[in-house]
């Protein structure tokens, strides 16, 4: 009887992991055909959506990004950084597990802002400057944004002042080594990696003109993921789905927040563009915090489109990006409130992420004593 209860029960746990596998098979072919049957039924609100994503490619994404891309790749294939230092490397693999010919990717990151890190890293890795295994952790808290974002848009037109967007940028920046710092693996023992000289030896010229033409292959994807997104936005605003999809979240969240903050996590400047709207200042710089951390969606994509036809391939990329967004929020609440139990919990955070080196060569070398 035992048995036969246990057979039975196997079959239907079996048959129901089958049905809910069919299902996420079929989640992307659904999707599909909701993106074609809004784009048929409400052809006015996609086209509005892309307009206004075109708008916002033409004043702000390439504006900021085209430089920086450019610059990058310049650096990366004149060298001019030359080789990591001792002391680069030293600290790169204690508190991120990855050598110090990726600081200047994680650098660029915190300049440039999305995706430019990612860019600089790619590049990295396909000058052999850097090992496929270190291109790949890296990748994971390399993707980053740039001081133009906090202090033009959310400093200047969410709160209407720079010194907000100016602290929320140092937020950022120290919840991004402390998440790669608390998800960081065990430094890999050095490789020899392959240097390509071929970009030395190449005029300056072609360099330049091979760097422009790189840049706008990048920024081309990056702009149509943004319209994209943003038309995407529109038909879930325009059709009442946004609002259905902020039901779980009114629980803890007002209707409009919860708006920004799901639209944030789809795409991120329309998001923070809409945090301005919201009454309560505390509630909008910790919303702000979070969805700055954790990039969107839209980001994300950027970021898989300039990896991928690389062979790159990180593993725990978006918890890491998780992490970092609910890092960023815990800091910012406690620096709105300043709590002693928030901050105190803030110091514990601190103190973990870097405590982490000595913990993970510790349980390197005790995995070696018993394998001995």
């Amino acid at each position: 009887m035992q048995q036969r209860f246990i057979l039975s029960f196997s079959c239907i746990y079996s048959r129901e992991v089958v049905f809910v596998k069919s299902i996420w098979r079929l989640l992307p072919l659904l999707c599909l055909l909701f993106v074609a049957a809004g784009l048929v039924c409400f052809p006015k609100d996609a086209s509005a959506g892309a307009l206004e994503g075109l708008r916002l490619c033409g004043s702000a994404v390439i504006p900021a990004l085209l430089p920086f891309f450019v610059i990058s790749r310049l650096f990366v294939t004149l060298r001019i950084g030359g080789r990591s230092g001792k002391r680069a490397d030293f600290l790169m693999r204690s508190f991120f597990g990855v050598s110090g010919s990726c600081a200047p990717a994680l650098l660029i990151s915190f300049v440039g802002g999305y995706p430019v890190g990612v860019s600089t890293l790619v590049s990295l890795y396909q000058s052999g400057r850097v090992s496929k295994q270190d291109a790949q952790r890296a990748l994971v808290f390399c993707n980053n944004s740039g001081p133009a974002f906090f202090v033009g848009i959310v400093g200047g037109t969410v709160f209407g002042n720079v010194k907000i967007g100016l602290i929320l940028y140092l937020i950022h920046c120290l919840t991004a080594l402390l998440a790669g710092a608390l998800t960081a693996q065990q430094a890999a023992p050095l490789l020899r990696v392959h240097r390509s000289e071929d970009a030395q030896r190449a005029p300056f010229a072609q360099v330049f003109l091979r760097a422009i033409s790189d840049s706008c292959a990048a920024l081309l994807q990056i702009c149509t993921l943004v319209v994209f997104f943003s038309s995407m936005l529109y038909l879930l605003r325009n059709t009442g789905i946004l609002q259905l999809l902020c039901t779980p979240l009114r629980t803890v969240l007002p209707q409009s927040a919860a708006q920004s903050l799901l639209s944030g996590s789809m795409e991120l400047s329309t998001g923070i563009l809409s945090i301005s709207a919201l009454l309560s200042r505390e509630l909008a710089f910790v919303l702000c915090a979070f969805m700055l951390g954790w990039g969107g969606l839209c980001v994300h994509f950027q970021a898989m489109s300039l990896w991928q036809p690389a062979g790159l391939h990180p593993q725990g990329y978006f918890l890491q990006k998780l992490l970092h967004g609910l890092l960023s929020a815990l800091f910012a609440l406690a620096y709105s409130r300043g709590s002693a139990a928030l901050l105190c919990l803030c110091g514990a955070v601190f103190a973990l992420a870097v405590t982490m080196p000595r913990l993970r060569k510790k349980r390197a070398s005790n995995s070696k004593v018993f394998a001995v």
